[in-house]
C-alpha cells in the first residue's frame, strides 16, 4: 500500500504532529502582528472581544470539522466533506473554493516575509536587499523542507511554534503586570467599546477569523495520521483552544497597553510601539515574527499542496498533480503550488507592494474561508442525517453546526458593509469570478466527462468498506 501512487503515507504523524501543523498553519506570531492593527482599526478598544467571538465560532466550526473527520479521514478535507453533503456538485463547488482560499496563502505569506525580512536587515544592519529577492530565497526553502515528507514538516513547525509562542507571553505578560497605561480592567470586552459598532465588530472578527484559519488544516491530515478517527479531533480542539487564549491574551494586551483611547484603532504597528514601550528589544519582535510566518508557510503548503493532490488524483485538476512523488509526497502537486505562490508573490507585490498584497490576499482567504466553514456546517447536518442518521444528534448535528453558520454571518456583514474600495475591493471581485469560473468548468465536465464526477469523494482511509462513498449528484 505505500508503494501506491495514488496514496499518502499512512500513520506518518500522530495527533501532536497534526495539531503542530495546524497550530503552526495559524501563524500565531504573525496573525498577531500582522492582523491586530487590521481588527483593531475596526472594532478599535473591543478588539479582544471580536477574537473571543472569532474563537466560539471557530471552536463550533472545529466540531463540525471533527464530526466530519470521524467518518471520512481524507487529504480533501471541506471537498470530500461537502461532496458526502451535498453531492458531487456541491463538493466539487466547496473544492474549487478551498483551492482558492488556501492557494493564496503562500502568496500572502511569502510577500509578507520578504518585506519584513528586507526591513530588518535595513533597519539592524542597514543593507539594501530588495524584498522580492527574499521572498524568493524563502520559497525556495519551504519548497525542499516540504519535499522531505510531512513529519519533517511537523517536526519544524513544532520547534518554530514553541519559540513564536514563548517571545510573545513573555510580552503580554510584561504589559500586563506593568498595568497597561490605564490599568487592568474588562472594558475591552465590553461591545459599546467597539469603534465602528455591530459592523466593527463584525469586521473586526473577520480578522479575528484569519487568525484562526489553519487550525482546519489538521482536516486535510486524515490519511497520514495514526489513529485518524481520534488523532484528527484531538488536533482540531487543541488547535483552537491553546492557540485562540493566546489570540484573547494578546487583543486584550494590546487594549491595555494602549489604554481606553484611538491610539490603539489608529497604529499600523501596534505591536512595534507595545515592545518599545514595554520592552524595547524591536530586534527581539522581528525574529519572533519572521520565526512565525516561516513556520506558517510550511504548514499552509503542507496544507494546500494536500487539497490540490486530493483533487488531482479524481481527475478534476491535471491527474499528474495526484500522484505520489518520493519521500510519499505529491511532489507535482508541491512544485506546482510553490511555483505560482512565488509568482503571484512577486507580481502582486510588485503591484500594491508587498504589505498591500498580504491584505489582498488576507482579504480573499478570510471570506473564502468563512464560506467554506458555512457551507460545511450546513453539509454536516445534511450527512448525518442522510447517511448516519442512526447516529444523529440535534445538539453536535444541528444546533452547533446551526450555531457556527449563523455566527459567520456576521464578519461577511461587518466586510460588506459599507462594501471596501481598492485593491479589497478587486477582491472580492476576484473570488466572485472564481467560483463562475468554477460553475463554468462544472458545466463542462458534467456534459463533456461525467465520468470524473461519479469518482468524487473517495474516502482514502483506513477501511476499505469505506472506499466508495454514498453521494449524490
Amino acid at each position: 500500500m505505500d508503494n501506491d501512487p495514488s496514496r499518502l503515507r499512512s500513520g506518518a504523524l500522530g495527533a501532536v504532529g497534526a495539531a503542530a501543523i495546524a497550530m503552526a498553519f495559524m501563524g500565531p506570531a504573525t496573525s498577531v502582528f500582522f492582523n491586530t492593527p487590521l481588527a483593531a482599526a475596526a472594532a478599535g478598544y473591543a478588539l479582544p472581544l471580536a477574537i473571543l467571538l472569532a474563537m466560539v465560532v471557530c471552536l463550533l466550526v472545529a466540531s463540525v470539522i471533527a464530526s466530519f473527520a470521524r467518518k471520512l479521514p481524507t487529504a480533501g478535507f471541506a471537498y470530500t466533506f461537502n461532496t458526502h453533503g451535498f453531492g458531487r456538485r456541491g463538493g466539487f463547488l466547496s473544492g474549487w473554493l478551498l483551492l482558492l482560499a488556501y492557494g493564496m496563502v503562500g502568496p500572502m505569506l511569502l510577500s509578507a516575509i520578504g518585506s519584513f525580512s528586507s526591513t530588518f536587515f535595513e533597519d539592524q544592519f542597514h543593507w539594501n536587499v530588495p524584498w522580492w529577492s527574499l521572498t524568493l530565497v524563502y520559497g525556495a526553502a519551504i519548497w525542499v523542507i516540504s519535499a522531505l515528507g510531512v513529519s519533517q514538516s511537523a517536526k519544524t513547525a513544532l520547534i518554530f511554534l514553541v519559540l513564536e509562542v514563548g517571545v510573545m507571553v513573555a510580552l503580554f505578560a510584561l504589559i500586563l503586570g506593568k498595568g497597561g497605561a490605564d490599568g487592568v480592567s474588562l472594558a475591552p470586552l465590553s461591545p459599546g467599546a467597539s469603534a465602528g459598532g455591530i459592523s466593527g465588530l463584525g469586521k473586526g472578527m473577520l480578522w479575528g477569523v484569519l487568525m484562526f484559519i489553519g487550525f482546519e488544516s489538521a482536516g486535510t491530515l486524515g490519511e497520514e495520521a495514526r489513529s485518524a478517527r481520534r488523532a484528527i479531533p484531538v488536533a482540531l480542539f487543541t488547535a483552537v483552544l491553546a492557540i485562540g487564549a493566546f489570540y484573547v491574551l494578546s487583543g486584550y494586551a494590546a487594549a491595555i497597553g494602549f489604554g481606553d483611547n484611538e491610539a490603539l484603532a489608529k497604529d499600523g504597528a501596534p505591536w512595534t510601539t507595545l515592545m518599545g514601550k514595554y520592552w524595547g528589544v524591536g530586534w527581539l519582535l522581528a525574529l519572533t515574527v519572521l520565526n512565525s510566518m516561516f513556520a506558517n508557510l510550511i504548514s499552509g503548503v503542507t496544507a494546500q499542496v494536500r487539497v490540490v493532490f486530493a483533487m488531482g488524483r479524481e481527475g478534476l485538476i491535471p491527474r499528474r498533480l495526484g500522484v505520489i512523488g518520493v519521500r510519499a509526497v505529491p511532489q507535482a502537486a508541491l512544485g506546482c503550488y510553490m511555483a505560482l505562490s512565488l509568482a503571484v508573490a512577486v507580481i502582486g507585490g510588485l503591484w500594491i507592494g508587498p504589505l498591500g498584497m498580504y491584505g489582498f490576499a488576507g482579504t480573499i482567504v478570510g471570506l473564502s474561508m468563512v464560506v467554506v466553514y458555512i457551507s460545511m456546517s450546513v453539509a454536516l447536518v445534511r450527512y448525518y442525517r442522510r447517511e448516519h442518521r442512526a447516529e444523529f444528534s440535534a445538539v453536535r448535528h444541528a444546533l452547533v453546526p446551526g450555531a457556527a453558520g449563523l455566527l459567520l454571518l456576521l464578519p461577511i456583514y461587518g466586510q460588506l458593509d459599507p462594501l471596501p474600495v481598492g485593491p479589497n475591493r478587486v477582491a472580492l471581485i476576484l473570488i466572485v469570478a472564481w467560483m463562475a469560473a468554477g460553475v463554468a468548468y462544472l458545466a463542462r465536465i458534467t456534459t463533456s466527462r461525467p465520468e470524473l464526477l461519479s469518482a468524487m469523494g473517495r474516502v482514502w482511509g483506513e477501511e476499505p468498506a469505506q472506499l466508495q462513498p454514498s453521494v449524490g449528484t
